[in-house]
């Protein structure tokens, strides 16, 4: 079953939909971006002053914190089973969960230059540390036909013949180890 009335209320600074006939309503202050994911099933909400984006929360349908990352005060954290994983994660730049793979990543590092990409399994477990590629700097997280990736900035030295430097990179979720796959737009 789908969602519906799915309301953004920027004033009021709430978000609101019905699921199932029940009506859900949230409220988040500094929320600045809202949407959701039928095939997914989930419900997106982007926090941070200013249009940063300090706090992210994937919520079910049914109201429930599923997935989230908080920059302010270095957390990731998502729901296995019935219980809440939380893992310390400074300098968070961004972090998905993969739910099909069943596996979190996050990439953290105080300046463009020195940051990693990390690995956790559903239960909280490390799975790997990545340095990114040869003569390039991690962005964000994304998805490449429907498995991990992550868009790189290759600089100069890495564009194509008109100027284009992102890649995607495919992620073997079990190793971390990542493979250059198409640019990034």
């Amino acid at each position: 079953m789908d969602i519906e009335n799915f309301i953004w209320d920027k004033k009021n600074q709430s978000l609101s939909w019905s699921y199932n006939g029940n009506m859900i309503k949230k409220i988040f202050e500094n929320m600045n971006f809202a949407n959701y994911d039928l095939n997914n099933n989930y419900v997106l909400v982007k926090i941070g002053k200013e249009f940063k984006v300090e706090q992210v929360y994937y919520l079910s349908f049914e109201g429930k914190q599923i997935f989230a990352f908080d920059k302010i005060n270095d957390k990731v954290e998502w729901k296995q089973k019935d219980r809440l994983v939380e893992v310390d994660c400074k300098d968070i730049v961004h972090a998905n969960i993969y739910f099909e793979q069943d596996v979190i990543l996050v990439i953290s590092g105080e300046s463009q230059n020195n940051r990693l990409l990390k690995g956790y399994g559903k239960d909280g477990k490390e799975l790997f540390i990545k340095k990114p590629p040869q003569g390039y700097t991690f962005n964000y997280l994304s998805a490449l036909k429907n498995q991990p990736a992550v868009v790189c900035n290759g600089g100069k030295e890495n564009a194509d013949q008109y100027g284009r430097s992102s890649w995607y990179f495919s992620i073997d979720f079990k190793t971390g180890d990542m493979s250059k796959e198409n640019l990034a737009y």
